[in-house]
């Protein structure tokens, strides 16, 4: 194609070749599309000038300490409450006792699995009762 041939003929149709000039001169006056680094300067500038400019989250540096984060030492394992562990055994293993019964000792007096379900429904019903009953007005149940 020669730049001849770019030019309107105006033998043809005169309004189409003004509606093609039209085109053109359209085109050469539209802006281009930013880079991403001009882009981000812009945003950079439009967010740091102006009443209220402050640092974003991104821009947070944590200042170093010398000292170092010791937790507490945790307490021993069965230094609680002893009947809240009994509590908890008795609920948790008395369904596990009636699942080995079942399935191990099939032949078990009646007495056994009435005493392994009444265990079981006791201790679930002392660990309900345990439960708080009111709320604390300035608890918010927040914590670690």
């Amino acid at each position: 194609m020669t730049p001849a041939d770019d030019k309107p003929s105006g033998a043809d149709d005169p309004r189409w070749d003004e509606l093609v000039e039209n085109f053109r001169t359209l085109d050469q006056g539209t802006p281009r599309e930013p880079s991403a680094a001009e882009r981000e300067a812009q945003l950079r500038h439009l967010f740091s000038t102006g009443p209220g400019a402050v640092t974003g989250p991104r821009d947070y540096e944590v200042e170093d300490t010398e000292e170092e984060f010791v937790p507490q030492e945790p307490a021993a394992l069965g230094s609680g409450n002893p009947m809240l562990n009994l509590a908890w055994t008795t609920a948790v293993g008395g369904p596990i006792g009636l699942l080995l019964c079942v399935i191990f000792f099939r032949s078990a007096p009646t007495f056994v699995y009435v005493a392994l379900v009444a265990l079981s429904i006791a201790g679930v019903i002392y660990l309900l009762r345990r439960l708080p009953t009111e709320r604390d007005p300035g608890d918010d149940g927040a914590r670690v």
